[in-house]
């Protein structure tokens, strides 16, 4: 049995991300949609996501700025299951 991620286990979870971009938690209360196009990472993001979920054995980890509001994502899609993937907001 592999310990990597399938093809749609990695699918599974960027629709779960997707899931919670488009419904984020506004300061003033409710939600926005941070996967509205006009935001410059929301290419950068559906590119690397695309990038692990076609190519089986590879880890991506990075950066994406979220230029729109001064912070940026910080990323990591592993290869192994014993790492959890990680795509949040920061400072």
């Amino acid at each position: 049995m592999s310990n990597s991620y399938t093809r749609e286990e990695k699918v599974a979870i960027i629709v779960d991300i997707t899931k919670k971009l488009h419904t984020f938690p506004s300061k003033q209360g409710g939600t926005m949609n941070l996967m509205n196009q006009n935001y410059l990472f929301v290419s950068e993001f559906k590119r690397i996501t695309r990038e692990w979920i076609n190519n089986q054995n590879q880890e991506i980890k990075g950066i994406i700025p979220f230029e729109e509001i001064g912070k940026h994502f910080e990323y990591d899609f592993p290869n192994d299951k014993q790492k959890e993937p990680l795509f949040v907001l920061r400072v």
